[in-house]
């Protein structure tokens, strides 16, 4: 089966030094591991520079295959559903050029770079970016909390969960939403996503913002056809798309969601960018109790199969490979 590690196993890892070891125990029992990049990416915010160094060895040394990142994959699905609902959006001419490189990148020289130069990296844009994001996310996720739970909302059964528009809907949001008409919430929530980074990409020229998803999505479709009007992208997110065809994209907002039902912590942030990557491996383990209690939550209501969340408890064994090892074989 495959398998990926939550960031704090791969810091016990690191901390013993044990990556060759838990290797060799996975391969044993017939388990590939895999990686994502925000993993890495998490590491680098660890205050210490031995210990980064420590962790990223762990990480390296035990992985098989080394994912694609979170914003390609999401981004493979918005191209999927705009090439069967409207294809008149797709480019004529795709940049796979550019798609190729960034691809490169993410699986190939992002690692290295990891090895040979965690502190330098650690100050590249895409680590300060990781930074910032935690705590405009964790700060909006108090603000939604606090919100949900004064609607009275039951986020445990995700299905349940679905908007209208309010007085804070603007004119734009809610161009081509029936009037009073109920929505999923994910539908919305990557309504809005979609369109700022879009907008961020149209303005980046002179703002320099983040363009990371307009530009995997853009180097296959058309975003200025896509964008011109605000009334047919609302409707090709609020009625077209079908979860089914983008389970990463649900994922991300479902794990977001349910966090808001549970502690707001500083992990949550990069921990719903973990969640985006269950469809690529079959088991997800975590030493946090929490953090499973949501993998277990939108598990088991996703649509598509994804991996499933299992918990390992390093206190309770000799050392974090016999408490991985213990886990696995439970299996």
């Amino acid at each position: 089966m495959r398998i990926t590690l939550d960031n704090n196993i791969w810091s016990y890892l690191g901390d013993e030094r044990a990556g060759e070891r838990f290797k060799t125990v996975a391969h044993s029992l017939g388990h590939r591991v895999v990686t994502a990049p925000s993993v890495l990416l998490e590491v680098l915010q660890h205050p210490r520079s031995d210990m980064r160094a420590a962790i990223v060895e762990a990480i390296t040394t035990a992985t098989d295959e080394r994912l694609r990142s979170e914003a390609d994959r999401e981004g493979a699905e918005v191209i999927s559903e705009v090439r069967r609902l409207h294809p008149e959006w797709i480019r004529a001419v795709p940049d796979t050029g550019r798609e190729a490189t960034w691809r490169t990148y993410w699986t190939k020289r992002f690692w290295r770079e990891a090895v040979e130069h965690h502190d330098r990296l650690r100050e590249t844009e895409p680590a300060r970016r990781t930074a910032r994001e935690v705590r405009f996310i964790v700060d909006n996720q108090r603000e939604q909390q606090e919100r949900w739970r004064e609607a009275g909302f039951d986020l445990r059964d995700l299905s349940r969960i679905t908007l209208t528009p309010s007085e804070e809907t603007t004119v734009e949001q809610r161009a081509g939403w029936a009037p009073g008409e109920r929505i999923a919430a994910w539908r919305p929530y990557n309504q809005e996503v979609y369109w700022r980074a879009f907008a961020t990409g149209r303005r980046s020229v002179l703002t320099h913002e983040d363009t990371t998803y307009a530009d995997w999505v853009g180097a296959r479709v058309d975003l200025r056809a896509m964008c011109a009007s605000r009334e047919a992208f609302n409707r090709f997110w609020l009625y077209e798309v079908e979860p089914a065809y983008m389970p990463r994209n649900w994922l991300r907002w479902a794990a977001d969601t349910v966090q808001a039902d549970m502690k707001v912590t500083d992990g949550n942030p990069v921990d719903v960018q973990h969640a985006s990557y269950l469809p690529d491996c079959e088991v997800f383990l975590t030493a946090d109790k929490n953090f499973l209690r949501v993998l277990d939550r939108i598990a088991e209501q996703a649509p598509v199969p994804v991996g499933r969340a299992h918990r390992v408890a390093p206190a309770t064994h000799d050392g974090i490979v016999e408490a991985i090892e213990a886990t696995l074989r439970t299996l």
